[in-house]
């Protein structure tokens, strides 16, 4: 059950020292393959224009074509927390009711949506451009998803904001032009494309606290102003990162949030993390009702480097429209299973050989949305879903990537 050491960031350090990523024989955190938990392997992630695709026309991620009147189902803590009712009447956005994700028409009803898709890093490549020296970045990571989307066709993708995660750090409170509206475009271009959703995740923050000592990078979980790690840089924590996130994608109905990535990794307990979610979501609700816009997803994690979300059914987050994350290489079918609450695999890799099929039907039959570790052509953060070639117009897929690839290529619409 080793997890990767966090190594000591420094400007000499290669990318793949500086990130700790693990060898194809290992999990991503260093951890052996098959084990639960779920450990990553560092990558970086970060008057809207709507998603064409978020207007109104059916889901390809779409798994059934039964349509629910909205809350009609769900709206207590049993059921996984209220209706989003605000959203289910805004044609294209997604809202939740009991255990089921819905694409809202417009009218109060629903279709039941399944995205599948992948996990992808922001400009800093998994830690290849870790230095945000490459000029052209921006223009490689939108090349980059110009041909995921051509050849593989995802209606889901993760992007992952790892703004602390390198010696050079950013922040969504403040831009120098080389990072938050550059990310901001490249989210949108990726907006562009029909019937896709986006799980914009802050991987990483300087506010955020409770690491996990034995793997820092990717454990931080939201503060608020009486956990902050600094009183005078983040006075009220991590909500303001969460407040200019929203500010950001406000009227994008493609948007839905990730709060972190793998809070606490094996040293946070059930209680500390729900509280910490609890707190950001209902920060996040603050601002967009301030704003008056609908209430976006928001996916919360779990304990176990995400691997674990159970105490979440025994206690749902009352807040509206809220997903329960789960990370897992692979995961385990029980980790997934759950008969209340909202579940999408936000991370998945290492599926034994002959098991695919049967794991992938699994997520059909329980319309589990679901995305795939890491489409990166720049560095190996295993299970790497391409072979490395450091071309933004190369993206040839490995073993696993192929597997990848024959599923979301299967259920890409007519």
């Amino acid at each position: 059950m080793g997890r990767a050491t966090l190594i000591t960031l420094g400007l000499a350090l290669s990318a793949r020292a500086l990130l700790g990523c693990s060898d194809a024989a290992t999990g991503p955190s260093g951890g052996a393959p098959g084990q639960a938990t779920a450990g990553n392997p560092g990558e970086g992630a970060g008057a809207a224009s709507a998603n064409p695709g978020a207007g109104g026309s059916s889901n390809p991620g779409s798994a059934g074509s039964g349509m629910l009147q909205a809350g009609k189902a769900g709206g207590s803590a049993a059921t996984g927390g209220a209706s989003g009712a605000t959203a289910a009447m805004s044609k294209g956005w997604l809202y939740t009711t009991g255990n089921q994700i819905l694409l809202a028409n417009g009218d109060g009803t629903g279709t039941r949506w399944v995205g599948r898709g992948v996990n992808v890093d922001d400009l800093y490549f998994c830690g290849y451009n870790y230095m945000l020296m490459t000029a052209n970045a921006e223009a490689l990571l939108k090349k980059e998803m110009d041909g995921l989307f051509s050849d593989w066709k995802p209606s889901f993708v993760r992007m992952s904001l790892g703004m602390a995660s390198y010696p050079v750090q950013s922040s969504w409170l403040s831009d120098d032009g080389s990072y938050k509206a550059a990310m901001t475009r490249v989210i949108r271009a990726i907006g562009t494309h029909p019937n896709t959703y986006v799980l914009v995740t802050l991987r990483s923050d300087a506010s955020m606290v409770g690491h996990d000592p034995g793997n820092e990078e990717p454990t931080g979980m939201p503060s608020d102003a009486t956990t902050t790690p600094d009183k005078e840089k983040f006075p009220t924590g991590s909500d303001a990162a969460y407040i200019a996130l929203v500010d950001s994608f406000a009227h994008d109905g493609f948007v839905l949030f990730g709060l972190t990535n793998e809070p606490g990794g094996n040293v946070a307990g059930a209680d500390t993390i729900r509280h910490a979610m609890d707190h950001a979501v209902s920060t996040i609700r603050a601002e967009e009702d301030r704003l008056g816009v609908p209430h976006h997803l928001v996916a919360v994690q779990g304990k176990g480097y995400s691997g674990d979300i159970e105490f979440y059914s025994q206690n749902p987050l009352t807040r509206d429209n809220v997903l329960y994350e789960v990370h897992g290489y692979p995961p385990p079918t029980a980790s997934y299973t759950v008969d209340n609450i909202p579940v999408i695999i936000g991370e998945y890799g290492s599926l034994a050989s002959g098991a695919e099929e049967a794991f992938f039907q699994d997520l059909e039959n329980k319309h589990i949305p679901s995305l795939a570790w890491d489409f990166d052509p720049y560095s190996n953060c295993a299970p790497d879903l391409l072979e490395i070639t450091h071309d933004a117009s190369t993206l040839t897929p490995n073993d696993w990537g192929k597997v990848v690839q024959h599923y979301l290529l299967a259920h890409t619409a007519p």
